[in-house]
């Protein structure tokens, strides 16, 4: 994505999310920030006096800080976006009109400009005003609903699927706006409209296929898969492995990978029909065998015979692993204060691309302004806001403010 511009007036997690993939890709992502800066800035923990969690996602992107209250920010921000190609925001529904930037101001602006859009509930319909976070959508969705231990209450997923999964749509959708405009040379491009809640409801498709098709209604299941087994985590005589096959083709393998030919042709066991029936049974039986030897020795083994398994690792354990310096999981970002911080590397970034630290607030302020043919007064007026303003109090530490 080399050559285009990315105007990022997101904040928190969706949003800078979706723009961090763009800059990731080569995109010159520029984060507007008014002068208190992206409430994230203020999240525990820090390391080195920045915010983790900002630090995270808000890598290779510069930082403009503007007044947009201002007749003179929203000046500036219009002319920003007359440069640019793509706009993020994840405010309200109605915010992004007050900054002069309504779908109508923005096309007589730049009518190349694609525009996206992250909320809780779409930018139309009876909840679009309402305030959204991610446990908020995964409840409503239904996506609680189906996670957790087996007979177990409703728990949220243990990572932000709802702000992460928005953040994924819009910068597909963004890619898909770019390739009719500069592709297909499409007269006018629809806004990108994404909602958390509708997001939720396309990764759980298959909950609710099963539903509308089948009248099967997904309930909690632990770790369990619902039409197969084994598909779960056992016990060894020391840490837990997962099993996982795809059907009645890799059973007899299996059977012959754990030293228990008479099971493969178990009439129990067989098909798997049978074994989802039989599921606790057939739980039993593994799991007193897997105790007899180690994980090492039972993956050694199932590898061997091309079974999907896995050693149940932790953060750490992976963090630390050869696995993980393999397939280059992790960056390696030199701060603004000559410190090295690691953090997931992107799936999709350019190869050899160096990442930058996130920037410091208004770090490129000055910079961007010429860029744009301020010169002067109208620079020191518009980039007042000092670098020092970047290390806020921790006293004063705010979590996900946000909407979305």
């Amino acid at each position: 994505m080399k050559g285009i511009r990315v105007v990022d007036l997101t904040s928190v997690l969706s949003g800078p999310y979706c723009t961090w993939l763009l800059a990731s890709m080569g995109a010159d992502v520029i984060k507007v920030e008014n002068p208190n800066g992206d409430s994230a800035r203020t999240t525990s923990p820090f390391c080195d006096d920045i915010s983790i969690y900002f630090a995270s996602i808000n890598r290779n992107k510069r930082s403009i800080c503007l007044d947009l209250k201002s007749k003179e920010g929203k000046s500036a921000l219009h002319a920003l976006l007359a440069t640019a190609d793509v706009l993020v925001e994840n405010m309200r529904p109605g915010v992004r009109n007050r900054l002069g930037c309504s779908d109508e101001d923005l096309k007589r602006i730049n009518p190349k400009l694609v525009r996206a859009s992250i909320t809780g509930f779409g930018q139309e319909g009876s909840l679009s005003d309402r305030p959204a976070y991610d446990i908020i959508v995964q409840a409503m969705s239904g996506m609680m609903s189906i996670n957790g231990s087996a007979g177990g209450a409703a728990t949220r997923v243990g990572f932000s699927i709802g702000d992460i999964a928005a953040a994924l749509f819009t910068t597909i959708g963004i890619i898909e706006r770019l390739y009719s405009r500069d592709a297909q040379n499409a007269p006018d491009l629809a806004p990108v409209d994404i909602s958390m809640l509708a997001c939720q409801w396309a990764c759980m498709e298959n909950a609710y296929a099963r539903y509308f098709n089948a009248g099967i209604i997904a309930e909690p299941l632990g770790s369990r898969h619902p039409s197969l087994t084994p598909f779960e985590p056992y016990p060894t005589a020391d840490y837990d492995i997962v099993i996982g096959i795809g059907g009645a083709k890799d059973w007899p393998r299996l059977c012959e990978a754990l030293g228990r030919p008479d099971m493969a042709i178990d009439p129990r066991f067989v098909e798997d029909d049978e074994r989802l029936k039989n599921r606790d049974i057939l739980n039993d039986i593994l799991g007193s065998h897997l105790r007899t030897h180690s994980s090492e020795y039972w993956l050694s083994r199932l590898i061997e015979f091309q079974i999907p398994c896995s050693a149940v690792n932790n953060i750490e354990t992976l963090a630390n692993s050869d696995l993980a310096q393999e397939y280059r999981a992790f960056s390696d970002v030199v701060t603004n204060t000559g410190s090295i911080q690691k953090y997931v590397r992107s799936p999709i970034t350019l190869e050899g691309m160096i990442e930058k630290a996130a920037p410091e607030l208004g770090e490129h302020s000055e910079e961007i302004l010429r860029e744009l043919g301020f010169t002067g007064s109208d620079i020191k007026a518009l980039s007042g806001t000092s670098k020092s303003n970047n290390n806020h109090e921790k006293s004063k530490i705010t979590i996900n403010t946000a909407p979305a």
